[in-house]
């Protein structure tokens, strides 16, 4: 019998986000010799490869990827038992932050899920659009953020790439209406994307009631005063897909992207961020 490590499969799911062995060596503070002897050390203990080369990185192997799933659950089961036994207090804060957009089912399972295998971590999670978000980190106010927008800029990680569409009432008329009522709101980053298909395609628009926060126009659109702009395969009570059968103008794709700080917390965000892609890409493969 041989007993498995907790470090080294920590340096597993390590590797696995990072998809790099120095970068992951480098968030976890140590040596990349180090962290590639852990590797070995598992590739002994099971006899199978664990990396594989992919371009400039590495991904896990089939096997380890199978590994990865289990030895989460060996350290969840860790870290409860030391907290439940100990009394330790909460021994690290993560603050999220996430793009109104992605509020929905699937993520709070994902942050359900989270908790429930880092139970010494406390969540704090706010909400903000995209640009005020990447603001806030900049001031130093999340340790991690999800961000919807058009390109990948330097620092991001991609977590999948996802259509947007028109949404309107179920069974709505809206759409029909020229101008077309826009629910959208200006600060959006959907927004100036939505009035520029609808310019380049000849379509007079107007904007559907004042300015307010993103349930504000879920609401206007689901009482079709209106129609939105919002990623498929995230579903609103009273909104559907707006099968406009090239009545309207089609919309550019967009990035989901996750930002990293660095900081004492980095660990966590990352295995934060394997919870959010699971949840992002479940979303992403319906649409």
């Amino acid at each position: 019998m041989r007993n498995l490590d907790i470090a080294t499969l920590r340096s597993l799911q390590a590797v696995a986000e990072y998809g790099a062995v120095t970068r992951a060596a480098e968030m976890l503070n140590m040596t990349q010799s180090a962290l590639s002897m852990q590797m070995r050390r598992l590739e002994e203990v099971f006899g199978r490869p664990m990396l594989v080369k992919a371009g400039r990185g590495v991904v896990l192997s089939d096997f380890a990827q199978d590994l990865l799933g289990e030895s989460r659950k060996l350290v969840s089961l860790n870290d409860a038992i030391l907290a439940r036994y100990t009394g330790a207090r909460p021994e690290m804060r993560l603050r999220v932050g996430l793009t109104s957009d992605w509020l929905f089912t699937k993520v709070a399972l994902a942050v359900r899920a989270f908790r429930l295998e880092h139970p010494r971590t406390e969540l704090i999670i706010n909400d903000a659009r995209s640009k005020d978000l990447i603001a806030q980190m900049k001031r130093g106010e999340h340790d991690i953020i999800l961000t919807t927008e058009f390109d990948a800029p330097p620092g991001a990680l991609q977590l999948a790439k996802v259509d947007l569409a028109w949404v309107g009432a179920v069974g709505g008329t809206a759409w029909h209406s020229r101008p077309v009522p826009l629910a959208n709101s200006p600060h959006c980053a959907y927004y100036p994307v939505g009035i520029r298909a609808l310019e380049q395609a000849g379509l007079d628009w107007v904007q559907a009631g004042t300015d307010g926060g993103s349930d504000t126009w879920r609401i206007l659109a689901a009482a079709d005063l209106g129609i939105t702009i919002s990623p498929r395969g995230i579903g609103h009570a009273g909104l559907e897909v707006v099968e406009h059968g090239g009545a309207l103008p089609p919309l550019p794709p967009t990035w989901l992207n996750v930002y990293v700080a660095e900081g004492p917390a980095r660990q966590e965000a990352a295995d934060f961020t394997s919870f959010l892609r699971r949840a992002v890409c479940e979303v992403a493969a319906a649409a």
